[in-house]
Formats: structure tokens, C-alpha cells, sequence
């Protein structure tokens, strides 16, 4: 498994964009092939994806998960092996970076062309901007 590094910063307060990360339910809203994530208890979700022409469904166990700092997650079956680790940072009161370490081990040939290392860090890239945007927007509404 190879990992990816990337960050991003939002325009919202550390425990925002803390809170906002740990809805699994909203990930379909900003990340790129997630169709869905369902919480079944405090450490376990399930999740279906769409990569190129192949539907992933999984679980995940939280790792470790320390309030406002840093919350990881693994897959619970060997298809597809993947872990995150989701750091939070603040910039100062009104600011935070948000660092995403993935790693990713495809599945077949399909899923390991979708999983280059441009293709998964412009992928990576991209849900994160597409978070800044929902953090932000969702902060603005009082949504969070």
C-alpha cells in the first residue's frame, strides 16, 4: 500500500471542521465514488463506492479518535484494504488545516489503473476541496 498525503484549509473553527469529518453519513456529499456510509455502532461503518465501473461495499473500524486532534479508520475485510488518518489543525481561532493520510490497496486491474498515484491524489485533492466548500457553507447556515 502506497499512501497519500494531502490538506486543505477551511474556513471554520478546529471543533467544525472536527465535528463535520466525523458525520460519515455526509462523506457522499464531498467525496468523489462514495455512495453511501452508514454508522452501525460508535466504531463501525458501512459504506458502498463506485470506482469506474465496480460497486464496493465494506466496513470500517475506527482506529483511533481523539477529539478536536485526529480520527483513522481501517477496513474491516481484506477488499478493498484501505486506511485514513484525518488530522486537525488550528491556524488560529477562525482556521483549520485538515491533513488526510490514505493508503489504498486496489482490487484488479480496473480498480488498480482508477488507483494510480495521480488519479487517487487528484481524487484525494478534490474531495477535499469539495469539503472546504460544504464545511464552509454548512458553518454559514448553522447547519454544523
Amino acid at each position: 500500500m502506497a499512501a497519500l498525503t494531502e490538506s486543505v484549509d477551511v474556513d471554520v473553527p478546529l471543533h467544525t471542521a472536527y465535528l463535520q469529518w466525523t458525520r460519515f453519513e455526509d462523506f457522499p456529499r464531498f467525496m468523489d465514488g462514495v455512495e453511501e456510509v452508514v454508522r452501525l455502532d460508535a466504531h463501525h461503518h458501512y459504506w458502498r463506492t463506485f470506482t469506474g465501473e465496480t460497486t464496493r461495499e465494506f466496513g470500517t473500524e475506527t482506529v483511533e479518535e481523539l477529539a478536536d486532534e485526529r480520527l483513522s479508520w481501517r477496513t474491516v475485510s481484506d477488499e478493498p484494504r484501505q486506511h485514513a488518518l484525518v488530522t486537525f489543525r488550528a491556524v488560529d481561532a477562525a482556521h483549520t488545516t485538515v491533513n488526510v493520510v490514505t493508503e489504498i490497496e486496489p482490487e484488479g486491474l480496473a480498480e488498480t489503473d482508477a488507483a494510480a498515484p495521480p488519479f487517487t491524489q487528484g481524487r484525494v485533492k478534490g474531495d477535499l476541496l469539495r469539503f472546504k466548500e460544504f464545511v464552509e457553507t454548512q458553518s454559514e447556515h448553522g447547519d454544523i
